[in-house]
């Protein structure tokens, strides 16, 4: 789900701008290493779920942090005019 996210996030804004597109995966990856380093900067918003903002771009970036496990799962890249239920629903 999240690359079909990532995918039509891109799209769209590649038919706006050529290479928009690649600027949206360059910051969104930007977002992940963050959240790679620093996975419980962001407060849990949803219940477990924690929600980082995409700079230049107006997208959340919705995960959860297994810390027994010791992995991150992300759940969505969601426009940040869309519902986060979204998110929370694929967790099940």
């Amino acid at each position: 789900m999240v690359y079909k996210d990532l995918q039509k996030a891109k799209k769209r804004y590649n038919d706006q701008r050529e290479d928009l597109g690649e600027e949206f995966k360059t910051e969104v990856n930007k977002e992940l290493a963050y959240i790679k380093a620093y996975p419980e900067h962001y407060q849990q918003k949803y219940k477990e779920l924690r929600q980082s903002l995409v700079t230049r771009f107006p997208y959340a970036i919705f995960y959860l942090v297994e810390e027994e496990k010791k992995r991150i799962i992300i759940f969505g890249v969601l426009h940040t005019r869309r519902n986060p239920e979204i998110a929370r629903k694929r967790i099940k």
